[in-house]
């Protein structure tokens, strides 16, 4: 199992939040705050589309401060007509140990492809945190996280990640609520008037039905927006769906890379460097796997599908002469070179 160096995390999510704040660069923390400066996983921003140069600048100067060998920058999924549907990502990383920190940066909380919040209402309603940032107001990040755990019940899996989650963001809505004010009012004017009802059925349990009563709540949020907005909405439903065929189809995050085992015992090897990878964060999903439907997964989530092949054409050789540590080596040089890069220093230190 690979051990990140938390301090190194720590420090670097310290000095670009404070960086952030001293060029006055507009951003708000979405989410998995309570433990800063360790997140877990990715660290999701909203930032103001006109700072993203001075985010990436800031990034630049903190990986290079603090030992990171590259900063790159994804953009599959920021190529989106409507602003509300992009979203940038920011990879820092290294690799002794092999480490990656990831940042998410949004333009607005969205519901059945159609922005719910955007990126100007989310700004102006952030709140200061004494830790030193600044971080979304409770009344919203609540609501919206009574939509993910819908969407989480929504996924058929038996992942313990995924029920982890959910019993996470529940816990916290229901923590929140203990003492929130307003908070029905909130949701009301956001578009969902009857938001008590789920809540209740939160309380009691019965997930199935909570369920129903969010879907059905975001089907009658939708008809109003189509009512009130009806161009404008059809437009970015059109621009999702199109966000989904370059996502899935034409320019997944995902790539493949040609790997040579030399029998069934390396393969399983290799494997195991995928999963520490994957563990660490490093690497979003990974397989080895045959299934389309398993393989187009893992490129729409920006993972890498091992194909075997010919030592002569492999990318990457594990065989019983191979070192684990120059295979993740490897790894990473390909997963830094499938992005741009906003700063490399992989020649000065080699």
């Amino acid at each position: 199992m690979l051990v990140p160096d938390a301090n190194m995390l720590a420090v670097t999510v310290i000095d670009l939040f404070s960086r952030m704040n001293r060029e006055g660069i507009d951003y708000v923390l979405l989410r998995n705050y309570e433990l800063y400066p360790e997140f877990g996983h990715d660290i999701d921003l909203i930032v103001r589309e006109r700072d993203l140069p001075g985010l990436k600048a800031a990034a630049a100067s903190c990986a290079t401060d603090h030992g990171w060998i590259a900063l790159t920058e994804c953009d599959h999924w920021a190529r989106s007509a409507s602003l509300g549907h992009r979203f940038q990502k920011l990879r820092f990383y290294t690799t002794d140990p092999p480490q990656c920190l990831q940042i998410d940066v949004f333009h607005s909380l969205w519901a059945l492809g159609v922005p719910l919040i955007d990126e100007d209402a989310l700004l102006q309603g952030r709140l200061w945190d004494h830790r030193g940032f600044y971080r979304i107001d409770g009344h919203v990040e609540n609501l919206y996280r009574l939509l993910q755990i819908a969407n989480n019940l929504s996924v058929k899996s038996d992942s313990p990640e995924i029920m982890l989650r959910f019993q996470r963001y529940r816990e916290r809505v229901l923590s929140f609520l203990e003492t929130a004010v307003d908070f029905a009012e909130t949701a009301a004017a956001l578009g969902f008037p009857k938001i008590p009802a789920a809540l209740a059925l939160l309380r009691s349990g019965d997930l199935l039905s909570f369920k129903k009563e969010i879907d059905r709540q975001k089907r009658a949020w939708l008809r109003g927006r189509l009512a009130a907005q009806p161009f404008r909405t059809v437009k970015m439903l059109c621009d999702r769906s199109a966000n989904h065929l370059q996502r899935f189809w034409l320019r997944p995050c995902g790539f493949a890379i040609r790997a040579f085992a030399g029998d069934a015992q390396q393969r399983a090897r290799l494997e195991r460097v995928m999963g520490q990878l994957a563990e660490a964060n490093v690497v979003s999903a990974f397989t080895s796997s045959r299934s389309f439907k398993e393989r187009l997964r893992v490129k729409a989530a920006g993972g890498i599908i091992l194909e075997w092949t010919s030592r002569e054409s492999a990318q990457v050789v594990m065989d019983g002469e191979a070192d684990a540590q120059r295979v993740m080596t490897k790894l990473l040089t390909l997963l830094v070179e499938r992005h741009p890069k906003v700063m490399d220093r992989r020649d000065t230190l080699s």
